[in-house]
């Protein structure tokens, strides 16, 4: 019979063999700590536009709520930074950024797919398994911080020392229980480039953002026309990545070896006046498959167009 200690290494293991790069497991139970700054984020209404954040409040803080069999997480993250460009430089030619985590495949599927292969040796042995990356009610990456996989930044991403933080995170939910990992001290220390970097200044504090004022809420997650309270897009098509580029431990972290996250061509800097001349039908074969499909064709269309706008107000010019 298969001990719980040969269980529990040989999913780490199959989720390595995978790509993962950082694997660990931490108990499902959300810390009295992570409940409280999850609570004290909604209390000060920084959620924005992101109401679904409020809707989910119990399942968030308790994933039982959904599925009740969960006692403990196995943790991965992948790296997904494929290049050392940075958007400034594209932003000041006239081009639109797209956020590197969407230059490739949509990772949803990705993710997913790596993840099942390591879930079937769980389900193998007897045990239940329930994959999730992003579109699941977690706060996942405090249960990547208890899994040993990060510590949590200032831009309240989780940073690995080696990995930095381009990282797609996933888990396995299962009725086995798990140990928490060895947490990564916080290697912050004196910096807040992440902090000065913003060009919204979207940081209510160190690991707090107002996602109300997020130039990523704004261009992926909002639906029809902008409201007033929108920001200027300083030239981002598609999510921000200004608060990464700047972190130190991201300058030396080792690219991605994942094809699948490679840029696609159309999706990399592009220009915002062309995209707006793209017929329907052109537009949406590029969305095939890719994570920009999350704003879809009239999303994409209305980025480009405040993006033009935002250029002209500031004496600038968009190819």
């Amino acid at each position: 019979m298969t001990s719980r200690v040969e269980v529990i290494e040989r999913v780490l293991a199959a989720l390595r063999r995978e790509g993962f790069a950082l694997v660990g497991t931490a108990p499902i139970a959300t810390t009295k700590e992570d409940a409280a700054a999850y609570r004290s984020f909604l209390d000060a209404g920084y959620e924005g536009p992101l109401k679904y954040l409020r809707r989910s409040h119990d399942a968030r803080l308790d994933p039982r709520v959904h599925v009740p069999w969960a006692r403990g997480a196995f943790c991965a993250a992948v790296p997904y930074n494929t290049s050392r460009e940075v958007s400034a430089d594209y932003i000041a030619s006239g081009k639109a950024w797209v956020s590197r985590y969407a230059w490739g495949r949509d990772y949803h599927k990705v993710v997913r797919k790596k993840l099942k292969a390591a879930a079937s040796l769980l389900l193998e042995a007897g045990f239940q398994a329930r994959v999730c990356c992003d579109s699941f009610p977690i706060l996942e990456r405090a249960l990547a911080r208890r899994a040993g996989l990060g510590f949590i930044g200032k831009n309240g991403l989780l940073i690995h020392p080696e990995y930095g933080s381009y990282l797609f995170l996933g888990e396995i939910l299962t009725d086995l229980e798990l140990p928490p990992g060895h947490e990564v001290p916080d290697g912050c220390g004196g910096c807040s480039k992440c902090l000065k970097a913003c060009p919204v200044k979207a940081f209510a504090a160190p690991r707090i953002l107002d996602a109300g004022k997020c130039i990523s809420t704004w261009t992926i997650e909002h639906r029809g026309p902008f409201l007033p309270e929108a920001p200027p897009l300083h030239g981002h098509l598609f999510g921000c990545d200004r608060c990464q580029e700047v972190c130190p431990y991201n300058s030396k972290a080792p690219l991605s070896i994942e094809p699948d996250f490679a840029p696609r061509p159309e999706w990399f800097a592009p220009s915002p006046s062309a995209l707006l001349k793209l017929s329907d039908a052109e537009l949406e074969s590029r969305l095939i498959g890719s994570p920009l499909r999350r704003a879809g064709a009239e999303g994409l269309r209305r980025n480009a167009a405040r993006v033009i706008e935002n250029s002209i107000s500031r004496g600038s010019s968009h190819a």
